[in-house]
């Protein structure tokens, strides 16, 4: 009993703040929230699997059940309208002039807006490929897909930011002449 304790504890220090991450961009910044939904899913771990599971496929459960836990959370539209803040503010640099503070935020609200129009798969799966920097068979786990689906998702959201980028430029060059 003790050693399981020991084996959960270890599980949660590892894996907590990533999974913070990862549900505070999926929920768009939110952190109480997410914090919230992240410690919801290592209860539920404890609660219905902790000892049945191998510990090594836990990381995967957990991503899951948070996945879906923010997915409740969108159902409820509580969370639509500040899709990935927190993303936006992680990234900003601190020691830009205000112009390139102003061209930096510019930009980054730009892909944001762009993230937020993808099926919500493709943004799951391209967001644990490049946040959490999981493999093609871990983000396949975690989400309960093949991994064929998950590489098809990134592919697909890859090209569609692609495609909306090149137009964004596009129109930015024509408006210019």
């Amino acid at each position: 009993m003790a050693s399981e304790d020991a084996e959960f504890t270890m599980l949660f220090q590892e894996f907590y703040p990533s999974l913070c991450r990862f549900l505070e961009c999926l929920l768009g910044g939110r952190a109480s929230v997410a914090q919230d939904l992240a410690q919801e899913s290592f209860l539920q771990l404890h609660r219905t699997v902790w000892g049945t599971i191998p510990v090594g496929e836990a990381r995967f459960w957990l991503y899951r059940v948070a996945r879906n836990l923010a997915l409740n959370e969108f159902r409820r539209g509580e969370t639509r309208h500040r899709l990935f803040d927190r993303v936006v503010e992680a990234l900003r640099p601190r020691t830009q002039t205000p112009e390139e503070e102003y061209e930096t935020q510019e930009r980054q609200e730009l892909v944001l807006s762009m993230l937020k129009g993808l099926p919500e798969d493709q943004r799951t799966a391209l967001l644990l490929r490049e946040q959490e920097q999981l493999s093609y068979r871990e983000i396949a786990e975690v989400l309960d897909v093949s991994e064929s689906k998950v590489k098809t998702d990134i592919f697909r959201a890859r090209t569609a930011l692609r495609e909306r980028w090149a137009q964004r430029v596009r129109a930015i060059g024509a408006s210019v002449r």
